[in-house]
Formats: C-alpha cells, sequence, structure tokens
C-alpha cells in the first residue's frame, strides 16, 4: 500500500487502511489499544516489523505520517522474522530522505473535531548529494466521531541519508511520538444472557470520562548498505524502541438486569523495551547454467516488560454497581486511586534470535526455487515484583523454507510452497481482574504451512493472485470459570484452510482497483476436550470480500471519485460455538480533486466511511467505526 494511497485516504491512524486491504479480515481498532491487531488468514498477528525489523512491541508510536508503505505478507512468516505471526506479518516502511526539494503542507480534519497538520520536508543537504534529510512533523487534537472521546497526538519524526561512497551508504532515523486517547473503546463481557447481543451503537465508547489511553515513544534506527564487489553486499541494520503506557479502561459487562463492570482500576506507567538487529550478506553467482542468490545472515530482537510493583492499582473502597441504565454506567464516578506506584522491576524478558541461509536459484527461464533455513531460538523469563524469575522456556528450532516456482509464460507465475516457523506460546495479559492465570506464558510450538498459488498479469497495469492454503497451529481458547473470570488454555491444533484471490491495479486508464476475497474451513482438531473437536476457532470469519476503487472522471480533469465496500462473514465469539456473530458489510465514499492554487499544486480530499452507519462488531467483543467524514488539503510548495 503506496504512499499515495496512504494519504488519499487522509488515513489518521492505520485502521482505514486495514480495512481497505485485501487480505487483511479484520483488525482492533486503534482507540481500544492505540494500536491496531491485523487479523491474517484467520489469525491476529502479534507483531510487526518497522523497516524489515521485527517488533514485538506491536505498532505503538508508528504513525501513517513518517510511512512510506504498507506492506501486507500473508502467510507464516517464520523464515525472515524467526518466532512470530502465523498468519502473516504487518511491515511498516518509513519515509526516507529525498534528493530533491520537498515541501508539502497538509491541513485537515480526521472526522468530528479532530484536526490536524502535517508537514513533510526534504532535500539534499549539500551539492554533491553526500547528505540528504527527510522531516516530517504533525499534530493533532480534537473529539473523534464518537460521543464526547478525543484523541491528541504530537509526533516529529526524522531521516538522514549518509552517501559515504558510491558503493557505502548510513541511514539514520528518529521519532518521538505522544498519543492519548480519552475514553477509548472498550472490549465488552456478558453474563446471565444466552447467546451474543446484536452490536451496540458504535458511537458511543462506553467508557466513563475519567478513562483514557496513553502512550509516548521515542525510537532510534540506524543502517547501512555496502556494495563491497559485483557479487556481495552487506545490510546491517539496528533499531530501538522505548514504550511508555499507562491507561484506564473499564471492561463493561451486559445482564439481563442492566449494565456493570469488572473492579475499575488504573496501570501505573510501565515501559515496553525493543532491540532489533540484523546483518545479511547477500551473493550473486553462477553454478554453471544455475543462477544463485544467497543470502546468509543473522537477525535478533529483545524485548522486555519494566513494571512498578503496584501494577494495577484498585480503589479498596470502590463497590461496583450493578443493574445499570447505560447512561448511569457510562456517568458512573471516578475510584479515588493512590499514586504510590512502589519500586520498579523487569516483569518479564523475551529473547528471540534466527540464523538464516536461503538461496534464490533460477534453473533456466521457467524454473525456479526458493530453500531457506531458519534456525530459530526462542527465549522467555517471567520474574515477580521482588526479581526471582518465576518461569521461563528456552526453546530452538530449525525449521525450513521450500518453494517450487513454475512459469509457463512470462506473465503466468504458478508456485508450490512449504513453511515452518517456531511460534512462541502466547502470554496470558497480566490482569487480576479478568484472568485467573495471569501473565502465564503457554508453550511454544511449531506452525506449519501448505499452499499452492498463481500469480498473472492480465497487463502492465494490473495483477491477479490467488493461492490455496493450509496452515496448522496450535491451538488456543478461553475458558470462563464458576468465579466469572476467564482461564486462557493451549490444547490440539487450529487449522485454516482458505482459498484467496486478489486484484490489484488499473483496468482502464481511468479505473483503478484493490480487490479480494478470502473463503476459509476451519477447524479445531486432535484436541483432548471431545467438546472443542471439531469447533470453529474463534473469533474467525470463514468468508471475507473486499473491493476499492478510484475513477477519474474523463470530463474534468483532476477529479477523482473513490469508495469501497467491504464484507466479512459471521463468526463465533465462544470456543464451544455457541455464540455466533453477525456478518456485516460497510461502504465508503469519497472524491480527489487535484488542481493549482496560484502556482503551487494542491490535493483536496473528502472522505465519508461507514456511510450507511452500520452498527457492527469489529471483533468478538469490540465494536467497529461509526460513520465518519475526514477532509484535508495538501498544498506542494
Amino acid at each position: 500500500m503506496s504512499s499515495d494511497l496512504i494519504e488519499n485516504v487522509i488515513a489518521g491512524d492505520i485502521d482505514q487502511l486495514y480495512k481497505m486491504n485485501p487480505v487483511i479480515q479484520e483488525s482492533t481498532p486503534t482507540t481500544v489499544f492505540t494500536y491496531p491487531v491485523a487479523v491474517i488468514r484467520g489469525f491476529g498477528s502479534s507483531t510487526s516489523a518497522v523497516d524489515g525489523m521485527k517488533m514485538s512491541s506491536y505498532t505503538y508510536g508508528t504513525s501513517t505520517e513518517e510511512i512510506e508503505r504498507l506492506e501486507i505478507m500473508n502467510g507464516l512468516s517464520g523464515f525472515m522474522y524467526g518466532a512470530g505471526n502465523v498468519g502473516g506479518i504487518t511491515n511498516y516502511v518509513l519515509k526516507r530522505p529525498t534528493y530533491k526539494r520537498l515541501t508539502n503542507l497538509t491541513l485537515g480534519n480526521y472526522g468530528g473535531e479532530q484536526y490536524y497538520a502535517h508537514i513533510d520536508l526534504g532535500d539534499k543537504i549539500d551539492e554533491k548529494g553526500k547528505f540528504a534529510y527527510r522531516l516530517n512533523a504533525a499534530y493533532q487534537d480534537g473529539e473523534t466521531s464518537k460521543d464526547d472521546q478525543n484523541v491528541e497526538k504530537k509526533l516529529i519524526s526524522g531521516a538522514l541519508d549518509w552517501n559515504i561512497t558510491d558503493n557505502f551508504q548510513l541511514q539514520l532515523e528518529a521519532a518521538h511520538k505522544f498519543y492519548r486517547i480519552d475514553r477509548p473503546d472498550n472490549r465488552f463481557y456478558t453474563q446471565g444472557i444466552s447467546g451474543w447481543p446484536k452490536a451496540f451503537d458504535n458511537k458511543k465508547t462506553y467508557s466513563q470520562d475519567y478513562t483514557y489511553n496513553q502512550t509516548k515513544t521515542d525510537r532510534v534506527g540506524l543502517n547501512s548498505t555496502w556494495d563491497i564487489n559485483d557479487i556481495f553486499t552487506l545490510r546491517t541494520a539496528y533499531m530501538y524502541k522505548k514504550d511508555n503506557r499507562e491507561f484506564i479502561i473499564n471492561y463493561p459487562i451486559y445482564t439481563p438486569n442492566g449494565w456493570t463492570m469488572y473492579d475499575p482500576s488504573k496501570t501505573s506507567p510501565y515501559d515496553t523495551i525493543s532491540h532489533s538487529v540484523y546483518t545479511y550478506l547477500d551473493s550473486k553467482f553462477d553454478t554453471g547454467t544455475i543462477s544463485h542468490k544467497l543470502t546468509f545472515g543473522i537477525s535478533g530482537e529483545t524485548y522486555k516488560e519494566e513494571k512498578y510493583v503496584n501494577t494495577w492499582i484498585e480503589d479498596s473502597s470502590y463497590i461496583t454497581p450493578n443493574g445499570l441504565t447505560l447512561d448511569e454506567f457510562m456517568n458512573l464516578p471516578s475510584p479515588n486511586f493512590s499514586s504510590d506506584y512502589g519500586s520498579k522491576y523487569k516483569a518479564n524478558e523475551t529473547t528471540n534470535t534466527n540464523i538464516i541461509i536461503g538461496d534464490d536459484i533460477t534453473f533456466n527461464d521457467n524454473w525456479s526455487a526458493l530453500v531457506g533455513f531458519n534456525y530459530t531460538t526462542v527465549k522467555n523469563k517471567v520474574f515477580n515484583t521482588s526479581g526471582t524469575r518465576t518461569s521461563k522456556y528456552d526453546e530452538s528450532e530449525l525449521t525450513p523454507t521450500l518453494s517450487l516456482i513454475y512459469k509457463p509464460f512470462e506473465d503466468l507465475t504458478t508456485y508450490a510452497s512449504y513453511i515452518e516457523g517456531l511460534e512462541r506460546g502466547g502470554t496470558v495479559p497480566d490482569d487480576a481482574n479478568l484472568y485467573n492465570n495471569p501473565g502465564e506464558i503457554l508453550d511454544p510450538y511449531v506452525s506449519k504451512q501448505y499452499e499452492v498459488g498463481a500469480k498473472y498479469a492480465i497487463s502492465e497495469n494490473l495483477l491477479l493472485n490467488s493461492s490455496l492454503f493450509r496452515i496448522e497451529k496450535a491451538n488456543s481458547y478461553d475458558e470462563t470459570t464458576s468465579n466469572g473470570k476467564i482461564t486462557r488454555n493451549q490444547d490440539g491444533l487450529q487449522i485454516h484452510q482458505g482459498l484467496e484471490l486478489t486484484a490489484t491495479g488499473k483496468i482502464t486508464d481511468n479505473l483503478t482497483i484493490m480487490a479480494g476475497g478470502t473463503l476459509m474451513d476451519l477447524e479445531v482438531d486432535k484436541v483432548t476436550n471431545p467438546n472443542l473437536k471439531g469447533k470453529k476457532p474463534t473469533g474467525v470469519a470463514t468468508k471475507m470480500a473486499k473491493l476499492y476503487a478510484e475513477y477519474n472522471l474523463p470530463f474534468l480533469s483532476g477529479l477523482t471519485l473513490t469508495g469501497g465496500a467491504y464484507y466479512t462473514g459471521g463468526k463465533y465469539q465462544d470456543s464451544l460455538n455457541k455464540n455466533k456473530i453477525d456478518g456485516y458489510t460497510i461502504y465508503d465514499a469519497g472524491l480527489r480533486y487535484k488542481t493549482k492554487l496560484d502556482k503551487f499544486p494542491t490535493t483536496f480530499i473528502v472522505n465519508a466511511t461507514n456511510i450507511t452507519g452500520e452498527d457492527y462488531w469489529a471483533t468478538t467483543n469490540q465494536l467497529g467505526i461509526p460513520r465518519n467524514i475526514a477532509f484535508s488539503m495538501k498544498m506542494e510548495f
């Protein structure tokens, strides 16, 4: 997804891009946790990558204003990224310096009263272009299209190129971001009712006025590229990211007698710290008539959380009421939260290292292969407040990646592949209000993917993709116990088999589309609990279809109509498949007009999303995004 597309949809956060992408089935709205979670091939992504470096701290702090493009790599990603996402991974490619003058100013509104300003600057610093820079700064503040919800964002992001020689380049980037949501969106729970309720009014947050979610992020990265000679290239990179988070989020409970909630609590400020690094040696050579592109290298990441002893702060005198009307629930007074956080300690630490070797082999014009191996090691430690290690695991696995590629003619590529990937076991959220086993680390496992597919270029500007896949992953599920809390278990296999189709590019000179869909057969197998065998995994739709289109009006130069339709089928909310959540279709519409004001190129954009005002469940316990109208004006000086 290109920078033009990112700008054209006025994506104040990543939600709209995820909604449009034809291989992402659904995502958690950013207004819940301040970061999105994409579902690809039925699996939620637990990590993402920034400039090709995996970050287990999600996408905290990454903003659309600093992104050149968004890459969605669907399918098991164990070869390049080791323990990671079985369904796929998202990669955020940051904007790089320009070597000619760039001065863009954008003013607009993300919906409601969220007015914003964004400036994008770039140029070479010296005459010869040894140095070049890029600077992005943005600010937004105001109420969203949801009742009484406010978002404030401050971003400054910069990048510098140093071309030491014609063959050796150093790149530096750094960013700081502040992001705060007052009255964030909520996760919902039920008690005493059969089935799952229809979607509530998604213009409301179902949060009290004292709730908030805040993240401060600092990031710095350094990478180099050295073209040693005609055969070898050495690539190295390092990235550091620190997120400081705090929030008060109340989880509402819907009952036959009215509304209540889990005991309210505040999390004391805590840090998530990631270090990511890689070194790859690329080489190109021939052995007889066979060509090779061989990559050998090592990559790694460490991720840790530093918390205060008093992580979850409660008001012991606060009595949680029940049987409330919605207005009574929304206007509950704030508990008296203590500011005594105690001392700080390291709560957990995870390390993932990967030694990889991969060869892109070309036998002739018709046949080629990708062969790779990754030796992955995952280490995880959990500590209590006194610093004593309470649990750990240390697992290593050699996992293969094998693909055979056949091109019967120039415009058609077919392939068959088999991939394995070591996955670290999930960590149960450290929330004793919700979970019986908070903070527990589940066992690691090896996931497997089988896939066949074809890519056909109808023309230079239109590409069709198709794939049949089968993914096998360890099954985890939540079980509500008699005390009303949840136990997260891991047992059996989660099997996703599906057909994926996409079409991207120009149908005509004036009509551009990005379309696709997925059909899946889902099953839980090899599980010891007989009640779960043959059930469908929770939160996964078997059907999904999307269409985004742009049409340039031939009779009015510069004016483009845009629109989209996005369908997601029904899914089960519980592991026993008793609660079915309805599917939904939402529609967008907009227009873009390119002209000149004086001598300066100027683009006006208006986008309306969810134009029918559909109330829907975006996930199994989170509401979707309401009707919203955004607009902007971009001037290029």
